[in-house]
């Protein structure tokens, strides 16, 4: 008799699971809806920015900025870590955290500073990489405060009382929604055509200096690249923990299945046995 409560329980426990489970899936697909619509705009945001940086960097191609061009009379890097904060999305955070123990293997000899966005990220580095100084930490990393930590870090990195050689951000890109993929971007230096666009050379009426509006541009050409990044992470973020939860939850709904059939079947065999026990007793 045990046995068969036993069984109940572990019935009612795996049932508990995939209620839960097809909840957190729903909550990941509405979520990666509503990104999904905001694409668009930030799309056109960054194209923009890309364009009229590329623009007025054509007019004045001997631009030099110490921190968004730096001279390689120091290497000091930066980098950023940008993993989830919150867990169930499968192998997201291990995928990136492998590929970034990887990429640091590289460097060994080189000194680093590091940002840690995102509770996964923060738990990594610190239990992990505990070499690499930790300079900044955001554990509330969501849809809402993208603006504000991307703000934050494109201040953080142009008023470093050192300029950084290097700016390198690892973080998800969302390949297809069945594929995320960790990737390595180079924020700085920066490349000498920010965009691919042709852009006409209108003339222009410069009421600051030319290399004034560049270091403008220069900043808000960071912190839109930033933007971009994290949001693409915490788009690929919704879709692994879409696919990771419906996974659990179909195989919680097998498991049932299982389960039930084997409950029936020794619940059938204990009816058979007494009744058995019954007959001969007559």
């Amino acid at each position: 008799m045990s046995e068969l409560v036993q069984m109940r329980q572990r019935i009612k426990a795996i049932e508990t699971i995939q209620k839960i489970t097809h909840a957190m899936r729903l909550i990941a697909m509405s979520a990666h809806s509503r990104l999904k619509r905001k694409e668009t705009d930030l799309k056109r945001y960054i194209d923009t920015i890309n364009i009229l940086f590329s623009k007025v960097y054509r007019l004045q191609q001997d631009w030099q900025n110490p921190i968004m061009k730096p001279k390689n009379n120091h290497t000091k890097i930066l980098v950023i870590l940008v993993g989830s904060q919150k867990g169930l999305c499968g192998t997201f955070n291990t995928n990136l955290f492998t590929y970034f123990t990887q990429q640091m293997a590289r460097h060994a000899e080189s000194t680093f500073d590091s940002i840690a966005i995102g509770k996964k990220a923060i738990d990594f580095l610190n239990r992990n990489h505990t070499h690499i100084q930790v300079i900044n930490e955001y554990n509330n990393f969501s849809t809402r405060t993208i603006f504000s930590i991307s703000q934050a870090i494109a201040d953080l990195i142009i008023h470093a009382p050192t300029p950084y050689s290097s700016v390198i951000m690892f973080s998800n890109d969302l390949k297809s929604f069945f594929i995320q993929k960790p990737i390595r971007t180079t924020l700085i230096p920066l490349a000498t055509a920010p965009s691919q666009v042709l852009a006409p050379t209108e003339g222009y009426l410069w009421e600051h200096e030319p290399t004034v509006v560049l270091d403008t541009l220069a900043h808000h050409y960071l912190e839109a690249h930033i933007q971009h990044l994290l949001f693409t992470s915490l788009y690929a973020e919704q879709a692994a923990r879409f696919l990771s939860m419906d996974n659990a939850t179909r195989n919680a709904v097998s498991l049932l299945e299982n389960s039930k059939i084997l409950y029936n079947k020794l619940r059938q065999a204990k009816i058979t046995k007494e009744l058995t026990e019954l007959t001969g007793s007559l």
